[in-house]
């Protein structure tokens, strides 16, 4: 998420130095990612299942005449708790986005565009077990594992935008599609075997506050 923010804030100050149409700001995004091979390994060990919708925050600009060059980045958490474990899975992503801007009346128009970058899962999971002192964190770590799942994938979408004095509003929707499997990894970078399957693939939505403007 850290990550995400620093592309958006680069994102926002390349837009505001745009020579004709430039814009950067926040989106909230409404996503349905296909985690049901997840969502089954979870039931199998006693935990919730995974919903195939997720609420995420991130930021990203672009600027330009008609044709628009910039990006943007998403990132979102939950938690679910089980008798002996707790899981904090994490979906985020990022995309290079050209676009060309077609200007219907007086910077109101739309945007067909396609991302293309990469979407990522991780989980940090950790057993419950309740408070400990610090000195048994150094004689005993082992009490989490973080792993990653990592795979390439193309967003085209259109979007809208609603110009309002010197910020705009943004209305977007989108496909986003993984055409080749990642793999599953621990953080440091061991493989892990007989992972479930995630397909990040599936539609979104966003709206965006956005600072800006341009003729």
């Amino acid at each position: 998420m850290k990550k995400t923010v620093v592309i958006a804030v680069l994102l926002i100050a390349t837009a505001s130095f745009a020579s004709a149409r430039g814009y950067g700001g926040f989106v909230l995004s409404y996503m349905m990612p296909n985690l049901d091979e997840l969502s089954t390994e979870f039931t199998d060990q006693g935990l919730d299942p995974l919903e195939d919708e997720l609420v995420t925050f991130g930021g990203g600009g672009w600027g330009g005449t008609n044709v628009m060059v910039g990006g943007w980045g998403f990132g979102g958490a939950r938690t679910t708790d089980g008798d002996s474990v707790s899981v904090k899975l994490n979906f985020g992503g990022g995309f290079f986005e050209p676009g060309y801007f077609i200007n219907i009346f007086r910077g109101f128009g739309i945007m067909p565009s396609v991302g293309i970058g990469g979407t990522s899962v991780s989980m940090e999971l950790r057993p419950r077990l309740g408070d400990v002192e610090f000195d048994s964190l150094l004689i005993n770590p082992g009490r989490t594992s973080k792993v990653h799942y990592n795979t390439f994938t193309v967003a085209p979408s259109l979007t809208i935008i609603i110009p309002i004095e010197f910020i705009a509003l943004q209305l977007k929707g989108g496909y986003m599609w993984s055409p080749f499997s990642g793999g599953w990894e621990l953080e440091d970078g061991a493989e892990i075997w007989n992972t479930p399957d995630v397909e990040p693939s599936g539609i979104y939505a966003q709206a965006g506050i956005l600072f800006g403007g341009g003729d």
